[in-house]
């Protein structure tokens, strides 16, 4: 055999893999032995067939199984013997095999288009800067909380009194920007257009809607009429309102008093408590809890960024292709969950693509800095491994952990997934292990 690389770019080349007359009819001849045994010939006892005989009566069948093992012998010598490391095959030319017959007298040349990993020298990952938020939870932050859950469990009352903030009223709006009405700017986002009938928290903080009507319907009655200007921001979303000025008109149809539970002890109870300060205790366990995850979550994160950011080589083209496809995939069905339409992904196609593209070249950056240091620590996956995961995602999925396996065995994609997610994982819990941390000052 004959192997020439040619280079297209830093990380694609082809490999033209030429196996020799003599080779092609070595394997034919092979092919027709095999062939000569198992054959069922009338008048011939197995194996005595003549071999004329035989490769013409599977002259189909003997080409294509040649076929397969010409390509199969072309990408062991070519791309499994490559001295540098392929990351995928793009495109397999199987040159004149497509349009004739494979001769024994004739040489066959397969060209594999592949994209290759550059070599790249690892940066320093040992010792690797993290920065935390302090865990304890502040007071304010205790009372908070505490406040939200005497909110979720308190009573709305129809009142005859006007709307303090925090009361909920039932009311109507209408927004225009001169003679044009908002709701025919953005027809995909109704909150922000014409609302004959919805319930808002009056001067709520977090209301998702309209900030000039939520604030507005403090001091009205069940009845009440009144105009209000909304000034949306120069960066707004829908961006048909961004840096507009809509005027709404607003009819509050009902009032609902918000009235707080009584702390007795069957509220308490109810929390599985004893009193107020041990609800206290568990709401600043559960802060504390929180906080610790998103240390956790967000060194991972740094760790993976000042990856990136020390070394720099060009990445594979389709891996950067298949990974976008991957975050687009996962991006819109987020957000088609939350109810964003696909004329709006439409919209925004080339931004999201763009975004989507950036994100994936890192993702698949770091992948393949961290599977080198994986290489480089001989960091390997383990039986607890894999059952720890296993025994994860059934959980995850509401399934038997028997199941799951069973299914795994028929999807071996499927496992080399998982193998490729734990020493990922593995390799960024032994830089965790090594890594510098500091504490940022709450002010911070």
């Amino acid at each position: 055999m004959k192997t020439d690389v040619q280079e297209i770019n830093p990380t694609r080349k082809t490999i033209a893999v030429t196996i020799t007359s003599e080779e092609v009819a070595e394997q034919e001849a092979k092919l027709i032995k095999d062939f000569q045994r198992q054959a069922k010939i009338p008048g011939f006892r197995p194996g005595k067939a003549p071999a004329d005989m035989v490769r013409t009566r599977f002259a189909k069948d003997i080409q294509q199984e040649l076929k397969r093992k010409i390509v199969g012998s072309a990408h062991e010598e070519g791309v499994a013997k490559a001295d540098f490391e392929v990351f995928t095959i793009v495109e397999l030319d199987e040159g004149a095999l497509k349009e004739a017959p494979l001769a024994a007298g004739k040489d066959a040349t397969i060209t594999f288009t592949v994209d290759v990993i550059p070599a790249f020298e690892l940066p320093v990952y040992e010792g690797l800067k993290v920065t935390n938020i302090p865990t304890a939870a502040g007071e304010d932050e205790v009372t908070k909380m505490f406040d939200q859950i005497l909110s979720q469990r308190a009573e709305f009352n129809v009142a005859e009194k006007a709307a303090e903030k925090g009361d909920y009223v039932q009311c109507s709006y209408e927004g225009k920007i001169g003679e044009e009405l908002v709701a025919e700017l953005v027809p995909d986002s109704p909150m922000f257009g014409t609302q004959k009938s919805t319930w808002e928290e009056a001067g709520s903080e977090d209301a998702p809607g309209v900030r000039a009507v939520v604030d507005g319907l403090i001091g009205m009655k069940a009845g009440d009429t009144k105009e209000v200007s909304m000034e949306f921001p120069e960066d707004f979303k829908p961006e048909a309102l961004a840096g507009k000025t809509a005027v709404y008109s607003v009819e509050a149809k009902e009032v609902r008093e918000k009235v707080m539970p009584e702390m007795d002890d069957a509220f308490f109870k109810s929390l599985q408590v004893a009193d107020e300060a041990e609800l206290r205790t568990k709401i600043s366990e559960n802060i504390e809890t929180q906080k610790k995850q998103q240390n956790a979550n967000a060194e991972r994160q740094q760790i993976t960024e000042a990856l990136i950011k020390a070394v720099d080589f060009p990445i594979p083209e389709s891996g950067i292709e298949s990974e976008t496809d991957a975050v687009l995939r996962d991006f819109m069905q987020r957000n088609m969950q939350q109810g964003v339409s696909a004329e709006e992904f439409e919209k925004h196609k080339d931004s999201l693509h763009e975004g989507a593209s950036k994100a994936a070249h890192d993702r698949l950056k770091s992948r393949l800095i961290l599977t080198k240091i994986a290489e480089k620590e001989k960091i390997k996956v383990e039986n607890e491994d894999f059952s720890r995961i296993i025994m994860m995602q059934a959980q995850q999925s509401g399934q038997s952990p028997d199941k799951l396996v069973k299914e795994l065995r028929k999807d071996q994609n499927r496992v080399n997934q998982m193998r490729r997610d734990i020493i990922l994982g593995k390799t960024i819990d032994r830089l965790l292990e090594t890594a510098e941390r500091e504490t940022a000052e709450p002010s911070e």
